[in-house]
């Protein structure tokens, strides 16, 4: 509690070197971009979800 604080900067967990975050958000945005197309094809033929 009063030691001095960390001179490295925390990035939190990563692979080698390369922090979790970004590693998941590469992998979203390339699902996100595989899936649009179908997305889109199903609202166009099936409509849009009715929602109560």
């Amino acid at each position: 509690m009063y030691g001095e604080p960390s001179q490295t900067l925390n990035m939190g967990d990563s692979f080698n070197g390369v922090p979790y975050l970004l590693i998941d958000s590469a992998f979203s945005a390339a699902t996100d971009t595989l899936l649009l197309p179908y997305t889109i094809y199903s609202q166009a033929t099936k409509g849009s979800i009715k929602v109560n």
